[in-house]
């Protein structure tokens, strides 16, 4: 055994900022069909993670993940232009499968979001997994303000990255 590290892509170290709020004691890494390279699964969070600077889309191989499973799974996007990064998230539900392309990262109250561009369904990163609200948790103004808040966090973190 080598015992060499190899480095992060810059899209798979975004997904730290998410783990940082979860509270999750195992993390395996999987290589699933579909899905980019460096895939996190979080047992505890009922949760897989995924990062990838393509701007593919991944839906089916989520919502297969999502079924075969029983995770949600939230794929973060690394962007250029007025913001860093999006996420595209698929939760369990009873019925099917809930897709939620293309979500802002947005920081309210110090809590990870991920809010659509205009108004519409909220995804919440809580210490549990990803929750769910049908509307945002505050106003237009506040929403804007927490997502350039996020863009700066991004920035910062992958600053001296190069790519």
């Amino acid at each position: 055994m080598s015992g060499k590290n190899t480095p992060l892509a810059p899209c798979e170290r975004l997904l730290a900022i998410p783990l940082l709020e979860l509270n999750a004691h195992t993390v395996a890494t999987w290589r699933l069909p579909g899905l980019p390279t460096g895939t996190l699964d979080l047992p505890e969070c009922h949760l897989v993670m995924t990062g990838t600077a393509d701007l593919d889309r991944f839906d089916l191989a989520m919502v297969k993940t999502c079924t075969d499973f029983n995770r949600d799974v939230l794929l973060i996007r690394m962007m250029t232009g007025e913001y860093p990064a999006e996420a595209d998230i698929v939760l369990r539900s009873v019925a099917e499968p809930m897709l939620l392309p293309r979500l802002r990262p947005c920081r309210v109250d110090g809590s990870l979001w991920f809010v659509p561009p205009r108004l519409g369904r909220c995804v919440e990163v809580q210490e549990s997994g990803l929750a769910i609200h049908w509307s945002a948790p505050v106003t237009a103004c506040d929403i804007e303000a927490g997502c350039e808040r996020a863009a700066s966090e991004i920035t910062r973190f992958l600053q001296g990255v190069t790519f």
